[in-house]
């Protein structure tokens, strides 16, 4: 690629403009048409550093401290990071097994408007949602698009780990049901091929995308990355991505199996539907933000259920367990301290104690 490109790089744009490197959006567009029942234009697509950029992107453009957003109750804990430090008013909605809830939106949007306040976004990760790995259905998907049309607030669409659903297919995202322009779309390849290549983009009509083009003012994302991807996956993504997910189904199934065996039915969760990680339930005398403490003292790095929830308080219970990186072994033996420093600190599960004895 370097040696028939590389002379691009002495521009800003790659030769393709501000919205990144042509031929890496030209297989997004596909790749969303084929996959997620988009349709677009490689104009209406912006590489971003990682789909974190177009996260932020969104709410520079959008968001004003003392705005109000709805997002899951249980969602992206760098989504409600960055809300927080914007000084945004965040309504939490209630996740059910089908994700986002549409009767609790509806109950949200409609005591929104009696005090006369109009959302700025709906914040949603429908397929594979983060931390509970819900895939929503196309049923639920279209409930949302239809509130959002009638309380006038759009969607805000986060696909980073839709590639991950293991049965290899997804429904169709609320941008390509939606027929107007009220869906943003972002998505990523930082959960597909690499973290480090920081690597994601954003679907958006040109009204909001030349506003966000007039502060993306990073001078362009990586261009080695998007040369290197767009040579890869036209003839590669997919066989890499369905290796991908035998090997992370397998990897799940050692969690699972470690966590009944250390935990017995102390340790609650649902079977995720993709994804990298298990959102699982401790009864009630835990506090999983001293337990994530505990036990990175230990060796073992935990994600507190209360930074992945609007409501601190009630993520107290839940931790957020990523299988993705750590082998088999790894995986066993830190579900196996984790269950130990959670006897040792909070006499559960209660089990341990009969084995010391």
């Amino acid at each position: 690629m370097l040696k028939r490109e590389g002379r691009t790089l002495s521009t800003y744009g790659l030769e393709s403009g501000p919205l990144g490197y042509h031929p890496l959006r030209e297989y997004i567009a596909r790749k969303l048409a084929r996959d997620a029942g988009i349709t677009c234009s490689p104009d209406e697509i912006l590489v971003t550093s990682g789909s974190l950029q177009g996260l932020d992107l969104v709410n520079q453009v959008l968001l004003s401290p003392g705005d109000t957003v709805i997002v899951e109750q249980m969602t992206y804990g760098g989504a409600i990071t960055r809300l927080k430090r914007l000084g945004v008013n965040i309504v939490g909605v209630e996740v059910d097994h089908d994700g986002l809830s549409g009767a609790a939106l509806k109950t949200a949007l409609e005591d929104l408007k009696r005090r006369g306040i109009r959302p700025k976004y709906i914040y949603t990760i429908p397929t594979v949602q983060n931390p509970t790995a819900t895939v929503m259905s196309t049923t639920r998907r279209a409930e949302i698009l239809g509130l959002s049309a009638i309380y006038g607030v759009p969607v805000f669409e986060d696909e980073c780990y839709a590639d991950l659903v293991w049965e290899g297919t997804r429904p169709q995202a609320m941008r390509g049901m939606s027929q107007d322009e009220r869906v943003i779309h972002i998505g990523s390849f930082s959960k597909s091929i690499a973290p480090a290549l920081r690597i994601g983009y954003l679907v958006a009509g040109w009204p909001l995308m030349s506003r966000i083009l007039a502060i993306k003012s990073d001078g362009g994302s990586g261009a080695i990355e998007q040369m290197i991807l767009a040579e890869y996956c036209p003839d590669h993504f997919d066989t890499h991505v369905r290796a991908l997910r035998k090997t992370l189904r397998r990897k799940l199934d050692v969690m699972i199996e470690a966590l009944r065996v250390q935990f017995g039915p102390a340790a609650e969760f649902a079977d995720p539907a993709g994804g990298i990680f298990l959102w699982v339930k401790l009864p009630d005398g835990v506090d999983t933000t001293r337990l994530t403490q505990m036990a990175l003292q230990s060796g073992v790095a935990i994600n507190p259920g209360a930074e992945w929830m609007t409501d601190a308080g009630a993520g107290r219970k839940r931790i957020r367990l990523c299988f993705a990186h750590p082998s088999e072994q790894v995986i066993r033996e830190g579900v196996a301290s984790l269950a130990g420093i959670c006897h040792r600190e909070f006499a559960v599960p209660a089990r341990h104690a009969k084995e010391h004895r």
